[in-house]
């Protein structure tokens, strides 16, 4: 069974709805015959990290939104990763522009690492506060992973380095029908939408096993 997601490393939703999968997975008992792929998708394309603002101030200039609107909505969110399982901190979070970590996310994938990189980037923007968009910052957690540093840097300072796959990544998502993300495919044949509860993960994964692996 392979399920792919379309995600974006600044996407709470993604983090979320990741997280509802994983724990889906560890009550589905074929869940080591599960192959995961993760595919570019660029949530905010303009967004771009301004220093001294903070997250929600950002927010409520990119979207038009009240300030306060902006907290309460990241509040909301906040609330959401604790009762999903996973830290989001939105008092040193930086909304910044991913791009050029997608284009190093390809780099990963080839070298076998691609689902790794996503989590480890999920959590340097939520829960550590690090500048994806920061050359340095990208760099240093991509040799945490074991990824080549000379590498990394490399694809970043050539900005035509994987732009093709970036790219290709969000014309087959738009083929596909995906509006926003998190956004899963299983099997090339079944869709979930958004961070849905895990027994909505649960449930689909038993009918997809029991119709496409049960046949006789």
């Amino acid at each position: 069974m392979k399920i792919t997601i379309w995600s974006d490393f600044v996407c709470p939703f993604c983090f979320i709805g990741e997280s509802h999968l994983d724990k889906a997975l560890e009550k589905f008992s074929h869940a080591q015959e599960v192959e995961i792929e993760y595919k570019s998708f660029l949530l905010m394309p303009d967004a771009k990290y301004v220093p001294g603002q903070d997250y929600a101030e950002t927010f409520s200039s990119m979207k038009g939104v009240p300030i306060e609107q902006a907290r309460t909505m990241l509040k909301q969110v906040t609330d959401m990763g604790k009762n999903s399982g996973v830290e989001i901190n939105y008092d040193i979070a930086k909304l910044t522009s991913t791009y050029d970590t997608h284009r190093v996310f390809q780099y990963a994938k080839e070298q076998g690492k691609g689902n790794e990189f996503f989590n480890r980037f999920y959590a340097a923007h939520f829960t550590e506060g690090e500048i994806l968009s920061d050359t340095e910052t990208i760099v240093r957690l991509a040799e945490e992973l074991g990824l080549d540093s000379t590498e990394v840097r490399r694809i970043i300072t050539d900005n035509n380095e994987n732009t093709d796959k970036v790219t290709n990544d969000i014309s087959e998502a738009r083929s596909v029908g995906v509006q926003g993300v998190p956004f899963f495919v299983i099997d090339d044949k079944y869709a979930v939408s958004g961070a849905q509860p895990v027994e909505v993960f649960n449930q689909v994964l038993d009918k997809v096993w029991e119709e496409e692996y049960t046949k006789k």
